[in-house]
């Protein structure tokens, strides 16, 4: 059984990082950090103490998950429940695939009441049931040249679910997939859309590299930010703040 022991208003949080933006005061926080209670390299606890070396305020272990996802992630919760929030705020997350064009997630019941904060991402194609790794030989050439196209949609219909908090590193799959670099306008499209639906636009160190116009862009439209890293491993956390402070 897992209790929230932190009172978190999402309001609050996005539109004091937006308000310290826009003030030229970047905060230093990472809200994509994975541990080894999925595919990270190390555990919640070494997360958190090389984010408070680093001087992070918030991060988010934003954990992969599924609706088949069972009690593991009471145990997960209550390990971050358990670290020292006043030396660096330690959110409960996860990290959810959109799974197909109308708007459907990947994600438990039980988990999206305990999440303080919902990431949806694209990490799989119409149609794509095995593993990333395993269906990019066969599949690269058939998506490639609509990949923009294909993301672009899936994303815009994730936004449409109610459940989600953050859209995870827009784009990335045709940037790192496929090696195809969206256009200024597409991801401005997206960020609009993220502004319709009230959500959060990521701007992540190990996909995106237009950092500051990504920023500047997501203020133009007033939309919600949020910073990651998307790190796998302690000494990732942070990296975004590096790139753009």
């Amino acid at each position: 059984m897992y209790k929230k022991k932190i009172k978190f208003n999402k309001s609050l949080f996005f539109n004091s990082i937006l308000e310290k933006i826009i003030m030229n005061k970047v905060p230093n926080i990472d809200l994509h950090l994975h541990t080894k209670w999925t595919d990270g390299e190390n555990s919640v606890k070494q997360m958190h103490t090389a984010a408070v070396s680093k001087g992070c305020s918030h991060i988010l272990f934003s954990e992969h998950s599924r609706k088949t996802s069972g009690a593991w992630f009471n145990k997960f919760a209550n390990e971050v429940a358990s670290l020292n929030q006043k030396k660096c705020q330690s959110l409960v997350g996860t990290e959810v695939k959109v799974l197909n064009l109308n708007g459907k997630i990947d994600l438990n019941d039980n988990i999206r009441k305990i999440a303080d904060l919902i990431m949806v991402s694209v990490h799989r194609f119409p149609g794509e049931e095995d593993g990333i790794f395993s269906s990019v030989n066969k599949n690269t050439y058939k998506y490639k040249d609509k990949a923009i196209k294909i993301e672009h949609d899936l994303m815009e219909s994730a936004l449409i679910n109610k459940n989600t908090d953050i859209l995870g590193h827009p784009f990335g799959m045709s940037i790192k997939r496929f090696g195809k670099i969206p256009k200024k306008s597409d991801f401005e499209s997206i960020i609009k859309k993220c502004k319709i639906a009230n959500k959060a636009f990521e701007i992540n160190s190990h996909y995106h590299d237009n950092h500051k116009w990504l920023l500047k862009t997501c203020i133009k439209h007033n939309v919600r930010i949020s910073l990651g890293s998307n790190a796998h491993n302690k000494n990732d956390v942070g990296k975004i703040y590096k790139l753009i402070k």
